[in-house]
């Protein structure tokens, strides 16, 4: 027994040299292995198209005819409405007081004949630019804005235009506590007047519909409103989002200051993430938005301040505009990808929902939409939007916007 067990010491001892020996040539390789991977991988360089996009971005070679301070001439105008055409604006804007003031005085027109003034006075960077005052005046002229009748059984052949005047004051007040958190105020005054729209290729609103089927069209009061709204923003890059969410909530009350007759409430609620994989070059990206307009006893919602589905950034399988009713649900997902630098893809589907009664808002009978999209971008921003829509048989739609889905 103590012949065997001398033996077995041996033999341990004999052997421990070759394992460790074996250990330490495992981990030597291990650590060859990882200093080959680290050198090998190289920081992230931008294509040919990706670095000309970034130098327009950065240089901003048009900045003298669009300056941060000074005379400017810009594509479109702010708020420009979707199907208005191609239009352009000048103004001016300038910080005052070193930058503790700004004003912001623009006005635009578009080839249909939209048109747009508005100022704008601020105090942006109250309390060390945690609070933001301002006051703003707008007036738009939309000659041809697009309406269908009320509800999912609405009739694409119905489609008509109409004329919608719209001019409004207001004051806020924005609170930014940091974080990518902001809330505040918003109070004004609202004029509206609608009419006969410009449209040569449809009718006339007043010629299909009138106040029973398009309530408001026969008169229209002037409003006071106010406010309430938050949003957090913790997108990665909120002009190309790959990581990150973004939530908005906006809460709002029209009075009716003329004939007591339209005064409603307006909820708009707005939830986005990006889920990104692995570098981010791969993105699924989210998005639900609720808006439900609600009137108290003897009271109506118009129908210019009635929510729409359709177009480019709800429901991509129909025009914009295309359903409209006192509540709209919508839903968006995508998958989208690098195809090479400055180009990204997307697949996409949509879903959306409009009703007269907030608790028909269901995920039931939703109309859908499904389709293939390219981006051109840098990882900042994009810069034009083509997206390919179907819903079942119908015949293809196709969208061509300067900004991103969402």
């Amino acid at each position: 027994m103590l012949r065997w067990t001398t033996r077995a010491a041996f033999a341990i001892v004999l052997a421990t040299p070759a394992a460790t020996y074996a250990q330490d040539s495992r981990t030597a390789t291990l650590e060859k292995l990882r200093a080959e991977k680290a050198a090998a991988v190289q920081p992230y360089r931008p294509g040919k198209i990706e670095k000309a996009l970034l130098f327009i971005e950065r240089e901003d070679p048009l900045r003298k005819i669009a300056p941060h301070n000074g005379f400017f001439v810009e594509y479109g105008y702010s708020g420009r409405p979707v199907g208005s055409g191609i239009g352009a604006s000048v103004g001016y804007r300038h910080d005052l007081f070193d930058r503790r003031a700004r004003v912001d005085v623009e006005a635009g027109a578009t080839l249909r004949r939209y048109r747009m003034v508005r100022a704008d006075f601020s105090l942006p960077s109250l309390a060390a630019g945690r609070l933001e005052l301002g006051v703003e005046g707008i007036d738009r002229h939309n000659p041809q804005e697009d309406y269908y009748g009320l509800g999912a059984a609405s009739l694409d052949s119905n489609r008509v235009s109409f004329l919608f005047d719209h001019r409004t004051v207001e004051g806020r007040a924005v609170v930014k506590p940091g974080g990518g958190l902001r809330a505040g105020v918003r109070f004004g005054r609202a004029n509206t007047a609608v009419g006969g729209g410009r449209d040569a290729r449809f009718p006339s609103i007043e010629e299909l519909f009138d106040d029973a089927t398009a309530a408001g069209l026969a008169r229209q009061p002037d409003f006071s409103y106010q406010d309430l709204f938050a949003t957090l923003d913790r997108r990665d890059q909120p002009g190309n989002p790959r990581a990150g969410g973004y939530v908005g909530v906006n809460w709002r009350h029209y009075s009716d200051r003329d004939f007591d007759r339209y005064s409603f409430r307006v909820l708009d609620a707005d939830l986005q993430h990006f889920f990104p994989i692995f570098d981010k070059k791969r993105v699924f990206a989210l998005r639900g938005r609720l808006i439900s307009t609600t009137a108290g006893a003897g009271q109506l919602v118009p129908f210019y301040s009635q929510p729409t589905l359709g177009g480019s950034d709800s429901l991509r399988s129909v025009r914009d505009y295309r359903f409209r009713d006192k509540n709209v649900l919508a839903l968006n997902a995508e998958y989208r990808w690098e195809a090479f630098s400055g180009l990204d893809m997307a697949l996409f589907t949509d879903f959306g929902k409009v009703a007269s009664r907030t608790e028909d808002l269901n995920l039931r009978s939703l109309e859908r939409a499904y389709g293939i999209g390219f981006r051109f971008n840098t990882y900042r921003s994009v810069f034009l939007r083509i997206d390919v829509a179907l819903a079942g048989l119908d015949t293809p739609r196709l969208f061509i916007k300067f900004s991103k889905a969402f």
